[in-house]
C-alpha cells in the first residue's frame, strides 16, 4: 500500500512538472505585446492650417499605427517646434521648408545648431495673407508705414517673412510701422475687427479658417505687392515661392500674386526607425491622404509623389526607407 501511495504521488510530481513546461512553452510562444508611446506632435496656433493638419496628422497615426498614440499640441509657430522638436519636448511637429535649413546649420537668425531634428516629409504649399479690412485704406505693403501691424503669432517665424517683404518696399519695420504685435490667428482676427491692430500677418494653408469666417462678416483685403517687388524678392531670396491666391479662395477676395513655401513636419532624430517608417507610410497611404483631405481643403495637396521631392534637412532614417520602397526616393 505504502508502495503504491508513493508511485501515485510520483506520477503527480511528473503529471505537474509536465504541465508547467507545456504552460512556459506556451507562453513563450506568445508575442510579447507591444507596447504604446505615447508621443506630442507640435503643430501650430488655433485656427490655423499647422493646427489642422497637424491634428489630422496625429489623430490618423493614432488610430491606424500599432504602438504609437500622439498628442497634438498648440504652439506659437515654427520657431517654437524647433525648439520642442531639438529638445525633445515634441516628438513630432509641424515646420516650413525656409526657416530648418538655417536653425540646422546654425545660421543666422539662429545663434547655434538645432541638430537634433529630422525631416519626415513635404505635405503642402503655404501662402502669405497678410490681410486688412477695406476701412482701412490699406493696398499694398508700403501702405503699412505708420501702421499698427499684428506680425505674427508668438514663438513664430512669420515675422521674418514680413519684414523681408516689408524691406523689400524700402521700409525698415521697426521704424517704420507704428507698432508690432504679437498674436495667435483668432485673438489677431478679433484684434482687427476691433480696430486694435490695422493688417494681420499670416502663413498658411488656403483656405485659412479664420480668414474665411472673417470674409463672411467683413470687407477683407489682402494686401499686395508694390509692382516688380514679388519677382526681386523671390530672385533676391530663392527660398520663397512665387505663389497665386486664386479668386474667390475667399467671399468678396479677388486673385492675389503672393509668394510662400512648402510645410513639411519633422521629427527628433532619436525615435525608433520601425516606428517612423510606420508612421510615414500611413500618412501617405491612399487612406491617409484621403483622411487628410477632409481634415482641411489643403490636405488634398499632400502626395507621395512630392513627400521626398526636396529636403530642407536630412531625412529620418524611418521616412527615407520607406520613400526609397515607395519608389519616390533614390
Amino acid at each position: 500500500m505504502k508502495k503504491t501511495n508513493f508511485l501515485v504521488v510520483c506520477l503527480l510530481l511528473v503529471s505537474l512538472t509536465a504541465w508547467a513546461g507545456g504552460q512556459q512553452d506556451s507562453s513563450a510562444d506568445q508575442p510579447e505585446e507591444k507596447q504604446t508611446v505615447q508621443w506630442n506632435f507640435t503643430t501650430g496656433s488655433m485656427g490655423g492650417g499647422f493646427y489642422a493638419i497637424g491634428g489630422g496628422i496625429a489623430d490618423y497615426i493614432s488610430k491606424n499605427v500599432d504602438g504609437i498614440f500622439l498628442t497634438a499640441v498648440t504652439s506659437g509657430g515654427v520657431n517654437e517646434n524647433i525648439n520642442r522638436l531639438h529638445s525633445a519636448e515634441a516628438e513630432f511637429g509641424m515646420l516650413n521648408n525656409t526657416d530648418p535649413p538655417l536653425a540646422f546649420a546654425g545660421k543666422a537668425p539662429y545663434t547655434q545648431k538645432f541638430d537634433n531634428m529630422r525631416g519626415v516629409g513635404i505635405l503642402y504649399m503655404q501662402y502669405v495673407e497678410v490681410f486688412t479690412l477695406a476701412e482701412t485704406g490699406i493696398e499694398t505693403f508700403s501702405d503699412l508705414k505708420d501702421r499698427v501691424v499684428c506680425v505674427g503669432s508668438p514663438g513664430g517665424s512669420m515675422h521674418k517673412t514680413l519684414f523681408d517683404i516689408v524691406r523689400a518696399h524700402g521700409m525698415d519695420p521697426e521704424k517704420d510701422f507704428k507698432k508690432s504685435v504679437y498674436l495667435p490667428a483668432r485673438e489677431a482676427m478679433e484684434a482687427l475687427k476691433l480696430g486694435q491692430v490695422e493688417a494681420v500677418m499670416e502663413i498658411s494653408t488656403l483656405p485659412t479658417p479664420t480668414l474665411t469666417e472673417l470674409a463672411l462678416t467683413h470687407n477683407v483685403r489682402i494686401i499686395k505687392f508694390d509692382s516688380g517687388v514679388r519677382d526681386k524678392l523671390v530672385a533676391e531670396m530663392p527660398k520663397y515661392l512665387l505663389l497665386t491666391i486664386p479668386d474667390g479662395a475667399y467671399t468678396g477676395v479677388g486673385e492675389v500674386e503672393t509668394i510662400g513655401s512648402a510645410a513639411m513636419w519633422a521629427c527628433n532624430k532619436d525615435l525608433p526607425e520601425d516606428l517612423v517608417y510606420e508612421a510615414v507610410k500611413a500618412v501617405y497611404s491612399d487612406d491617409g491622404l484621403a483622411y487628410l483631405s477632409q481634415v482641411h481643403p489643403a490636405g488634398s495637396g499632400i502626395a507621395l509623389e512630392t513627400a521626398a521631392k526636396f529636403k530642407p534637412i536630412p531625412l529620418h532614417p524611418g521616412a527615407e526607407k520607406y520613400y526609397k520602397e515607395a519608389g519616390v526616393l533614390d
